[in-house]
């Protein structure tokens, strides 16, 4: 199991940075660079909207929500890699 890093540009006029981090044991850690903000979200807890000529990556930290808006290939690559972190816990759980 290892974890999954990626760097994204955040869609909008402030040209932000997002570090993201697909743990496989459930969890997506999100470190805006330029603003230092640190969002978590177990996996389960993050969700995708469509927008126009974006797609909005939303999660829940504890009572907390934030989201933060992507480009849809980006949006669509995250997802990909939460799908494949899900998939890689539950072989893992089913070979203990």
């Amino acid at each position: 199991m290892i974890s999954v890093h990626r760097q994204y540009e955040l869609k909008g006029t402030t040209h932000f940075h997002a570090h993201i981090e697909v743990n496989p044991v459930g969890i997506l850690d999100v470190e805006i660079i330029e603003n230092k903000q640190h969002h978590k979200a177990e996996l389960c807890d993050v969700g995708f909207k469509k927008l126009s000529g974006s797609t909005r990556v939303y999660g829940k930290q504890g009572k907390a929500q934030w989201a933060l808006d992507l480009h849809d290939k980006d949006a669509s690559e995250l997802n990909h890699l939460i799908v494949e972190a899900n998939e890689e816990f539950e072989t893992l759980m089913r070979d203990l």
